[in-house]
């Protein structure tokens, strides 16, 4: 019953939205499916992955083709640990920029190169260097490299089964195309907005090496200094976004093929004993998120979270809010909400996941009260399938704990308070005048 109804929908999503109609079609109707989500998505999607080296290596894929992928990787970490020499030699930190640009940007150009001369002489303290540089560098790294051997060794075609497999369960797969794209699309905006604060911050910095020693590089690389600090956080916000915008992406993929599995259910398409068997596939794959995909995840959580609050403490500590300095208030300002959200917004898939897995819990329930659907179905069969769905316990995890949207709201509370809380306690004024 389940391979029939499947058959019609596909031979119905092939007649709506006019794709070829030829033998080969009309034999195996999913095929169709197949090649729309090919086509339109999962191979562009993976050309996106590859840009960062998170393409998974398939079994028909050749020696020298896995060769240049891990090769990619390897220079991609060479690439990020070189950023991060290069931003500790520039003084250049992601939750505030440069410590010189805050005071010295809305002043005059003239005046912006006396004030920011960098002081040779200053050293930075060992706290300064472990929790402003090495720490979150660390973290960085850790989230690329488990992500690399998550896609690479681990999963390898698990994301494209995944991807595939939504698809056919699908009714409205066109639909589902253009929600996946507008992840992908809102990702890379997010990511816009962290380098439009990076590139004016960087430009305008007057001078960049902060360490003696490499003082009169300045003179003649000073401009090249700039080219390869923009490139290199480019590189490692673009990996970021990447990865976070991938495990986005499995939330809802994973929350949209439970959703239709109980939706099939309760209009008796799909008969139970099958119900039952996708659902225990849809466990390895929830369990897939949560051990494997979910891990680079958490660095960047602790990172950008970080950053966040760093940068909102920073900003109530050190600013001095006055019409010269408002956009650069502005900048800041928005650079730490942009951390933010990249912090909190896991937690959001994660805890839609959760709900969508909660409801299923009630599937049974809904064939109990409701038996003119299942007439011809035993009452004992009910029973079953009403214990089965009732001792379901899926929900997606971050950090080994289950997401749920109420502690989600609790801590975005708690959050809101200690922010307006820092905002009263520095007596703050945006405008200055007061």
């Amino acid at each position: 019953m389940y391979q029939n109804e499947a058959a019609n929908s596909s031979f119905c999503f092939i007649n709506r939205w006019n794709l070829p109609q030829n033998e080969d079609y009309q034999n195996e109707p999913t095929s169709a499916i197949l090649d729309y989500c090919k086509r339109t998505f999962l191979r562009p999607y993976m050309i996106i992955l590859s840009l960062v080296g998170l393409n998974p290596i398939s079994t028909d894929t050749t020696k020298c083709r896995s060769f240049l992928s891990y090769f990619q990787c390897l220079s991609l970490v060479v690439v990020l640990i070189f950023g991060y020499f290069l931003q500790y030699l520039s003084s250049y930190r992601g939750d505030r920029g440069f410590s010189t640009n805050l005071k010295s940007l809305h002043l005059t150009d003239e005046n912006a190169s006396l004030a920011s001369q960098p002081d040779y002489n200053a050293s930075q303290t060992i706290g300064e260097l472990i929790f402003g540089y090495v720490i979150p560098f660390l973290l960085d790294l850790a989230g690329y490299v488990s992500a690399i051997i998550c896609c690479k060794f681990i999963d390898q075609e698990q994301l494209q089964n995944l991807i595939e497999r939504t698809f056919l369960m699908s009714m409205q797969p066109k639909r589902l195309c253009r929600i996946l794209w507008l992840h992908i699309a809102l990702a890379f905006i997010i990511f816009g907005c962290l380098y439009a604060y990076v590139v004016p911050v960087v430009v305008m910095q007057p001078t960049i090496i902060k360490v003696k020693w490499l003082s009169h590089m300045e003179t003649d690389l000073g401009l090249s200094v700039k080219i390869l600090l923009l490139l290199t956080i480019a590189a490692q916000d673009i990996i970021e976004i990447i990865i976070l915008s991938s495990y986005c992406i499995e939330c809802y993929l994973l929350k949209i093929h439970l959703m239709t599995l109980s939706q099939k259910l309760l209009l008796h398409s799909i008969d139970s004993l099958d119900w039952m068997r996708e659902i225990l596939e849809f466990r390895k794959l929830l369990d897939r998120l949560n051990n494997h995909v979910s891990i680079p995840v958490c660095f960047f959580i602790v990172m950008n979270l970080a950053y966040a609050f760093a940068g909102f403490i920073f900003m109530f500590k050190d600013f001095d809010f006055h019409y010269s300095a408002l956009k650069i208030v502005i900048l800041n300002f928005i650079n730490v909400v942009l951390w933010l959200l990249l912090g909190l917004m896991p937690f959001f898939m994660a805890s839609s996941l959760t709900h969508a897995c909660q409801t299923v819990k009630g599937n049974g329930h809904f064939l109990r009260v409701r038996p003119f659907l299942y007439h011809n179905t035993s009452t004992d069969d009910l029973n079953s399938m009403l214990m089965f769905a009732s001792t379901l316990d899926m929900s997606a995890k971050l950090f080994r704990m289950p997401i749920q949207s109420n502690y989600l709201c609790f801590a975005i509370l708690v959050l809101s308070i200690v922010v307006l809380t820092m905002g009263m306690c520095f007596n703050l004024s945006l405008l200055g005048m007061f």
